[in-house]
């Protein structure tokens, strides 16, 4: 029996939702509310039910940024493109 179904579907969303908003409540920067009042280390849930949020919970890559990228360091890559670097550099 597949276990991918609506509803695995819906809690990796929620899943990946929360990482993301945990993520940004640690390294984003203060957040502006509506009302004008500056809120410099917001909790993720707070985070989560703000209207500029909910892109994060509906789409798989809202943006390009590193945050919503997901993106790790990947050292194999690293070493190849420093080679690539030091062989044009002998050139």
């Amino acid at each position: 029996m597949d276990k991918r179904n609506k509803l695995w579907r819906r809690q990796q969303m929620a899943r990946v939702f929360k990482a993301r908003m945990i993520l940004y409540a640690a390294y984003g920067t203060p957040v502006i509310r509506e009302d004008g009042s500056i809120d410099n280390h917001p909790h993720w849930f707070e985070l989560a039910k703000d209207k500029w949020a909910k892109v994060y919970q509906t789409t798989g890559t809202p943006c390009s940024c590193w945050m919503c990228r997901g993106e790790k360091y990947n050292r194999k890559e690293y070493k190849k493109e420093t080679l690539r670097i030091i062989r044009e550099s002998m050139e």
